[in-house]
């Protein structure tokens, strides 16, 4: 063989041979950057010159826009990892879920991070961020078992993600390690599992200590797990709505029967909270405030109409066959999600407090950019990380919009 031969053959030593430059800029992802650098630009101003120069923050509402949906929000939007990762290992059937739990864990590592950056921004000396893992705090409160909950989960995040590295990686050892990974992987996702149940029921103990102060469309005394739930039938729902998005930009088969078992589970999970919130109104004699002629009456029908009733509908029918009735159903449960957090967040506590606060533009700007920044870095881990997208099998419109038994 030849020097010229051998030369051309040859490859780069590295040990972490992420293939950065298969990531592709396009018109929408550069719509996303910027809205991302604006949000980015926010966090600038917000760190040298404080909250108050770019929130509508106040003493009557020192929880605004960044706490509720950039923590409460988006914490569950992540919920994808450990529901996933759950139904992968311990479910009968569970390799069918294999690469739906690859898009799953990664896009909760992104969220995580994600919230953990913006919260960062949101409290008032950004690097005390760390206090409660570093120096401990108060052993009562949820916050602190959040915290703790959330930085541990993060650790499991990244061994569960770590093995889509090491499959591009052609050096034996890490071929080694990545097998003897594996071997103990479920123990990590039993323990993400665990911590996950912790703080997606401790958000909702955050507000439970308001006690009847809440308006009562909202108050249960068991928020706690009507979080912990709500949480569960996002994380399906928004799997359907990633899988929607992945495989038709990407061109990747849909998982639709995958999914379609899921889907009775989403709707499961809805309709238990739905119905221990309606039964919790009509046990505590407050039925009658679901005809009140108020605006909270109208905010509570929107979000049970719209984020449970209708994906219930959807799910539960022969829709889930479909990818339209999965997308939109997984769609719709995500907005019930948000719906439900947002007021209690603000409307069930504003009107009891007597707060008065409206977001600025620049909060509203904040959250939105770091949301789609949340979008583009899902792209490039996946782009970058072929193993994440599993094989590129195309489907037929015909085999996408087939009707199952």
């Amino acid at each position: 063989m030849s020097t010229t031969s051998m030369t051309s053959t040859r490859k780069p030593t590295r040990l972490l041979q992420l293939e950065w430059w298969r990531w592709r800029m396009t018109p929408g992802k550069a719509l996303l950057l910027l809205l991302f650098g604006a949000a980015a630009v926010v966090a600038l101003v917000r760190l040298f010159v404080g909250l108050g120069a770019v929130t509508g923050l106040n003493d009557s509402m020192p929880w605004g826009l960044w706490k509720i949906y950039d923590v409460v929000v988006v914490v569950p939007l992540g919920a994808t990892g450990f529901v996933m990762a759950f139904v992968r290992y311990f479910t009968p059937g569970g390799e069918r879920y294999e690469y739906i739990n690859r898009r799953a864990v990664i896009w909760a590592a992104i969220m995580y991070l994600s919230m953990g950056v913006r919260l960062a921004f949101d409290i008032g000396i950004p690097w005390r961020i760390i206090n409660p893992i570093v120096f401990g705090g108060n052993l009562h409160s949820p916050l602190f078992e959040i915290a703790w909950c959330v930085f541990l989960y993060l650790i499991v995040l990244f061994f569960e993600n770590i093995s889509r590295v090491a499959e591009e990686q052609k050096r034996p050892w890490v071929k080694r390690a990545d097998h003897a990974l594996h071997k103990i992987l479920p123990g990590f996702v039993l323990v993400g599992v665990l911590l996950s149940t912790m703080h997606h029921s401790s958000l909702g103990t955050l507000f439970m200590i308001t006690g009847r102060r809440m308006d009562p469309l909202w108050y249960h005394p068991w928020l706690n797990y009507v979080y912990l739930l709500s949480s569960i039938a996002t994380g399906l729902g928004m799997m359907m709505v990633i899988e929607g998005f992945t495989s038709a930009y990407y061109k990747i088969k849909f998982e639709r029967d995958a999914l379609a078992r899921l889907a009775p589970w989403c709707a499961g999970f809805l309709s238990a909270v739905l119905l221990w919130r309606v039964g919790w109104l009509a046990a505590d004699g407050q039925l009658g405030l679901l005809f009140a002629p108020r605006v909270e009456t109208l905010l509570w029908w929107a979000e049970i109409l719209v984020g449970f009733v209708a994906p219930i509908v959807i799910l539960s029918s022969r829709a889930r066959y479909t990818r339209a009735g999965l997308v939109a159903g997984g769609l719709l449960t995500v907005l019930g999600m948000i719906a439900l957090r947002l007021n209690v967040g603000f409307t069930a506590l504003m009107g009891a407090l007597g707060s008065q606060y409206t977001p600025s533009v620049a909060e509203i700007l904040f959250s939105v950019g770091a949301t789609a920044g949340t979008v583009v870095i899902y792209t490039w881990f996946v782009e970058t990380l072929p193993s994440i997208l599993g094989p590129r099998v195309r489907e037929t419109e015909e085999e996408a919009e087939a009707v199952g038994d």
